[in-house]
């Protein structure tokens, strides 16, 4: 071969490489606030959590990490997707402690309740592995959860994606979210969003009645407690977050027997949502799944002065994590004003890190 020619294909392979590139920026989507809260995570300077929090959907609407900062001083970024199944809590645990030290973990417990049928969904993988970058870390996490015959389109995931070209508008208004996103920095946010609205039309779940643990979720639980075990974490909070429906009866007691023995907290804050969290029914969620504005500026004041409470903090942070922290905590504050009041009109638009600055 002629370095001529050589020189020619080398270029091709280039540009061919980076052509792909490119269209699985821009063609790879999977839901918008996954989207973001996912690859937000990896924006964080690395070790500059005090507690790492794990979950599905109901951590990033009913907590608010930057209001929590703001009131006892810990930073704390929702690492959580929507429906989220428990036996990927621990690929999500692994994400964070490669890349932070945190001194608590907090994990809610629904994605443990959900069906072993709705945990396989290939949805719920791609998720999650589709907005990791294509790293070691990934190769290692696909190893491990995905299955074999999966695994290419995964490490490819334009083979999975590359239809999404059909929605061309819809791509460009996604690219335009990311551009943004990547030029802000970290997260203001911290992986939250919400809708404005105390019963929901648009975003309305059908109530799952007495959800329980069946053999796969209770096995999942177990393999989480292993998992942080043989990681040597030592403590842990798991809670399940306020919901309108209740849990088949004897499944809070079958969670707290499993975590207890497993040697680890749990908190049930169904059992005083309206008591002692003063959360109302009929004002302070948006479906009977995730808490609205007024729900969640609650559970957080709450969550957080449990935490402080019960667990020792150091809440050492460098002057740079501090600041940026404030301002995060200072823009949410800002931010629930203007939710609350749309809310209160029944707007019932939803509201995520790639879309909450058009309330300013």
């Amino acid at each position: 071969m002629t370095k001529k020619r050589f020189l020619k294909l080398s270029a091709l392979g280039i540009a061919l490489v980076l052509i792909y590139v490119f269209l699985s920026w821009f063609l790879v989507r999977t839901s918008s606030t996954t989207e973001m809260h996912i690859k937000s995570f990896y924006k964080e300077p690395e070790n500059s959590m005090d507690v790492a929090l794990i979950g599905a959907s109901e951590m990033y609407a009913d907590y608010c990490a930057p209001l929590a900062f703001e009131k006892y001083g810990y930073t704390g970024y929702n690492l959580c997707y929507e429906g989220a199944p428990g036996q990927l809590y621990n690929a999500m645990l692994e994400i964070y402690l490669n890349r932070q030290s945190p001194e608590l973990v907090v994990i809610e417990v629904n994605g443990y309740l959900y069906s072993e049928e709705y945990c396989k969904r290939d949805v719920n993988y791609r998720r999650l592995f589709d907005n990791i970058p294509l790293s070691e870390e990934k190769l290692d996490l696909l190893e491990k959860y995905v299955a074999d015959e999966d695994r290419l389109s995964y490490i490819l995931p334009l083979i999975k994606h590359h239809s999404n070209w059909r929605t061309l508008r819809y791509q460009l208004q996604r690219a335009e979210r990311l551009i943004k996103s990547a030029s802000d920095g970290t997260s203001k946010t911290k992986s939250f969003s919400t809708r404005t609205t105390s019963d929901s039309v648009k975003k309305h779940y059908k109530r799952r009645k007495h959800p329980g643990l069946n053999d796969f979720g209770r096995q999942s639980l177990v393999d989480t407690i292993s998992f942080l075990h043989e990681r040597g974490i030592e403590n842990v909070l798991f809670i399940r977050a306020p919901h309108k429906g209740q849990m088949k009866k004897g499944t809070n007691e079958e969670l707290e027997s499993i975590i207890i023995n497993g040697g680890y907290d749990y908190l049930d804050c169904d059992k005083i949502a309206e008591d002692v969290i003063g959360i109302d029914k009929e004002t302070d969620f948006y479906n009977d799944e995730h808490l609205n504005v007024f729900g969640c500026e609650k559970f957080t004041e709450f969550l957080g002065g449990y935490i402080d409470e019960h667990y020792s903090l150091s809440k050492q942070h460098s002057a740079e994590v501090d600041k940026q922290w404030q301002e995060s905590a200072e823009y949410m504050s800002e931010a629930f004003v203007k939710l609350k009041e749309r809310t209160l009109v029944n707007e019932d638009d939803q509201y995520y890190e790639g879309n909450i600055d058009r309330l300013f």
